[in-house]
């Protein structure tokens, strides 16, 4: 009969047959010794043997191995780190962070803990909590490597601290000047800063490095756009446009995003919009939605409704809300404003804390602080008029402070994620037929979805001649932005100038760099570049009414130029538009429409340039427009505020009393 073999004996076999590459016999030894009794002194010899089995990629056998180490060796650091790591790797994230934290709350300074939670949470898009460890972690390991360091700047990022994101991007890029991920994170930042010039050639140089990553195509793209720079524009963004259309057979959520936003100015097709919207949308649901019946809850008897904001102020949304707040009904409504960044005093910002029962400042507070904020105000129905523009706080939203949220405004589409349960359009602008093309309900309203000003000013009309104008000339005019400005369009534009003697046009404030361009495209299309004639920054009275000067509006497609839109019509000025496919190149024409202009929307490129070649060449008709516009237009369903807010109110109750239900699609 054969002496009994020890544990001693057992684990040294394993070894051996794991250095021999059998490690089913390593595991069978492991097993047969874990029945006999072990000894603290073998817990060395477990967490060797597991760490074994982890680097064979055999993470089911290691956490074996670790939590018998662990009996032996109870809250050992070592054993509990390399633990988390292999529950990591077959996906138990929660226990995973329970080691973690387990550790660290023996020792906070653990750097392996630290770093490994960091990175759990970071992924899990948990960017709040995962700042609070990476903040730990660099205090204690100044010397950290670029990837800690890159991951600290995008968690800083989500919370609109720019200037510490920005810090931790640079020091990630001299440590690692190569790194495409960390090139494009620095130059995202900064295009969302505005900082273009800055961010244009990381954004090249992320691209050259990783030729095949969407987001960087389409970011470099747009900052291109922004510079009317062009080149190989078709090209570009065709391999952008049959990238997302990949996407749409993705039935999980890909690992590729394209920034939905910059998607929107050049493809007019909502199915991929959608595409687009849900690789980008993050992060996944998070919170527990709140039952329906809190829904009409308001110790006033009154709906409490809440706006989050980049910033309330002199800014394009705001512009076009503040008439919408300033008449919602005070007896059926308490009002909240919530604003994510800070700004200064202005006129604009009074009017928005004047007309809400409440104006908070949210600046670089973490999603569970804004989301407390919230809460604690018992919002029934939460407004984003952010959605995937700058500064945008989906995980706020993910985060579910409040019933029903809707998305308004802000961004014309859907922005593909599932804890908005709407979004505020209108049957022209939106039929019901795209409802499978949007993530959210359509909550339609009468008319036009887009609210408008009454109270804007113009201010006095100014002479032609003090923007260079030619005092007979045609003038036309758009105030788009320059990513809106795509070269199919401009070569609409340039025709028309060529077939209309000695007309200009208007174009906004822009860079030297995009006027030169833009100029000597001109040039190239047989137009004089002094024939492109751009307009200096004004306060908004003198911005308004120079619009009176022009002749006829010519919108943008497929994006259109939605606020300025509304101020050319608001100034009495008609608008050309085509109503494309999607929300965004429709939104204009539903206000073209509600001013009372029906015949102003085009149906295609080929239809706008016969219409706008109509009314250059019978000014009388054109005239007769114009009168039209300015006699009914401040009383067109456009600009009625009062009947506007009316709708509104009708809408946002009807959604309060179906307690938010999901009925989508």
């Amino acid at each position: 009969m054969s002496p009994p073999v020890s544990a001693d004996t057992l684990l040294a076999e394993a070894c051996a047959a794991l250095a021999g590459g059998q490690v089913d016999v390593a595991k069978a030894r492991v097993d047969r010794a874990s029945a006999l009794k072990l000894e603290p002194r073998h817990a060395e010899l477990l967490f060797l043997l597991g760490n074994e089995l982890g680097s064979r990629n055999e993470p089911a056998a290691a956490i074996a191995v670790f939590e018998r180490a662990l009996k032996l060796s109870p809250g050992n650091p070592s054993v509990l780190v390399n633990l988390g790591l292999q529950f990591d790797a077959v996906g138990e994230q929660a226990r995973a962070e329970r080691c973690y934290r387990d550790v660290l709350a023996r020792r906070p300074g653990e750097i392996a803990a630290l770093a490994n939670l960091a990175n759990l949470l970071f992924v899990q898009e948990r960017y709040g909590e995962a700042l609070e460890q990476y903040d730990r972690l660099v205090a204690g390991a100044p010397a950290a490597p670029a990837d800690v360091w890159n991951n600290r700047g995008v968690c800083q990022k989500s919370t609109q601290n720019s200037t510490a994101a920005e810090e931790s991007f640079r020091r990630a890029l001299l440590l690692q000047p190569d790194s495409p991920q960390v090139l494009a994170n620095l130059g995202f930042l900064l295009y969302e800063l505005v900082r273009y010039d800055e961010a244009r050639p990381l954004l090249r140089r992320a691209q050259e490095l990783d030729p095949d990553r969407l987001q960087v195509a389409a970011q470099s793209l747009d900052l291109d756009l922004q510079f009317a720079d062009w080149h190989d524009f078709d090209s570009r963004k065709a391999r952008i446009v049959e990238g997302v259309r990949a996407l749409v057979a993705l039935d999980r959520r890909p690992r590729q995003t394209v920034p939905p936003f910059t998607f929107l100015a050049l493809c007019d097709d909502p199915s991929l919009q959608l595409a687009a919207a849900r690789s980008f949308a993050w992060p996944a649901a998070h919170g527990a939605r709140p039952e329906a019946s809190a829904v009409n809850a308001s110790p006033a008897k009154r709906l409490r409704i809440g706006f989050v904001s980049a910033a309330f102020q002199e800014h394009p949304e705001t512009r076009l809300l503040i008439g919408l707040l300033e008449r919602l009904d005070r007896d059926r409504f308490d009002v909240y404003a919530y604003a994510l960044e800070a700004a200064a005093a202005a006129p604009m910002r009074a009017r928005v804390a004047k007309a809400t029962r409440g104006l908070r400042y949210l600046e670089r507070m973490s999603t569970d602080q804004i989301a407390a904020v919230i809460r604690n105000d018992a919002i029934a129905i939460l407004f984003d008029l952010t959605g995937h523009t700058s500064y945008a706080r989906p995980d706020v939203f993910a985060a579910r402070p409040a019933p029903v949220q809707v998305s308004f405004l802000g961004y014309a589409g859907t922005l593909g994620a599932s804890y908005y349960d709407y979004v505020i359009t209108d049957a022209y602008t939106t039929p019901p037929s795209e409802q499978a093309n949007f993530e959210e309900r359509l909550l339609p309203l009468a008319e036009c979805y887009i609210p408008s000003d009454p109270e804007r000013v113009l201010g006095p009309l100014p002479s032609r001649a003090s923007y260079g104008l030619p005092a007979d000339a045609f003038v036309f005019i758009s105030q788009a932005a320059p990513y809106k400005l795509l070269p199919e369009m401009f070569e609409l534009w340039a025709r028309l100038l060529a077939s209309v003697e000695g007309s200009v046009l208007w174009l906004r404030p822009m860079r030297p760099e995009a006027q030169a361009n833009l100029r000597s495209e001109a040039t190239r299309r047989g137009i004089a570049d002094e024939r492109l004639v751009f307009a200096s920054s004004e306060p908004m009275p003198k911005y308004l009414a120079r619009y009176r000067l022009a002749d006829l509006y010519l919108d943008t497609s497929p994006f259109g130029s939605h606020t300025t839109v509304n101020d050319a019509l608001f100034a009495g000025l008609p608008v050309l538009t085509i109503a494309g496919r999607s929300m965004a190149a429709r939104a204009s024409a539903s206000q073209v429409r509600a001013a009372g202009l029906p015949e102003m929307i085009a149906s295609s490129h080929q239809d706008y340039e016969s219409i706008a070649l109509a009314l250059a060449r019978d000014r009388g008709r054109l005239e007769d427009l114009t009168a039209r516009l300015r006699r009914q237009g401040r009383t067109s369903a456009l600009f009625d505020m009062t009947g506007y807010a009316r709708r509104f109110a009708d809408a946002v109750l009807r959604i309060a009393s179906d307690g938010g239900a999901d009925e989508r699609h």
